[in-house]
C-alpha cells in the first residue's frame, strides 16, 4: 500500500483517521490528569489563610482547642465570621470541609417571627443556611465547602468569595422581614 493509498475499515477510509483519533484521546487523557493535579481536596491553616485573604476577608488563624484544627475568625465589611475546619488530618492539619458562620445577636427573645424569616431565608437561598439559636436570643447563617474528593482552586476561591454575597442575602432578607420598632 501506498501513501496516498487509502485504508478502510468496514468500508469507512480511515486513512488518518486512526491516528488523529488516537492523539485525540492521548490529549483529553493529559488534559485531564493536568487539571486532576491542580485539584485540593483538603487546606491547611496556611492556604486558608491565603484564600481568606485572596477574597478580602481578613483572617486571622487560631487553633480549636480541643482538636488543634485550624480555626479562623475573619470580617466581611461590618459582619464578624468565624470558618470552622472538619475532617482534618496530617501534619499539618489539612482540613476536608469548611464550614463558614456568623451569628448575629437578636437585642430580645427570639420570636416566631424570626423563624418564619429564616425559613424564608432557607427555602428561597440556594447558597447557605439560616438558623435561630433560640437560648442565646441569635440568628446565624452557615455556607459549608466540602473539598474531598478534590475541587480546583477556581472553584475553591469562587465558593470563598460566595461567603460575603451569603452573609449579605441573609442580614437584607432578615431586615426586610422584621417590622421597625
Amino acid at each position: 500500500m501506498h501513501s496516498g493509498d487509502a485504508q478502510l475499515f468496514w468500508g469507512v477510509d480511515v486513512t488518518g483517521t486512526f491516528l488523529k483519533m488516537l492523539a485525540g484521546a492521548a490529549a483529553a487523557f493529559a488534559v485531564a490528569g493536568a487539571a486532576q493535579a491542580e485539584n485540593i481536596g483538603a487546606v491547611t491553616a496556611d492556604e486558608l489563610e491565603a484564600a481568606l485573604s485572596d477574597a478580602g476577608l481578613n483572617p486571622t488563624m487560631l487553633k480549636d482547642a480541643a482538636t488543634g484544627a485550624p480555626f479562623a475568625h475573619g470580617k466581611a465589611g461590618e459582619t464578624i465570621f468565624y470558618v470552622r475546619t472538619m475532617s482534618c488530618s496530617g501534619r499539618p492539619q489539612a482540613c476536608e470541609e469548611l464550614m463558614f458562620y456568623a451569628n448575629f445577636p437578636l437585642g430580645r427573645t427570639a420570636t416566631a417571627e424570626d423563624f418564619r424569616i429564616v425559613n424564608s431565608f432557607n427555602d428561597g437561598q440556594v447558597f447557605g443556611r439560616a438558623y435561630v439559636l433560640e437560648k442565646k436570643d441569635e440568628v446565624g447563617v452557615d455556607f459549608v465547602i466540602e473539598l474531598g474528593g478534590g475541587v480546583s482552586e477556581e472553584h475553591l476561591a469562587q465558593n470563598i468569595s460566595r461567603w460575603a454575597d451569603v452573609i449579605a442575602a441573609f442580614v437584607d432578607r432578615f431586615q426586610a422581614g422584621v417590622p421597625a420598632s
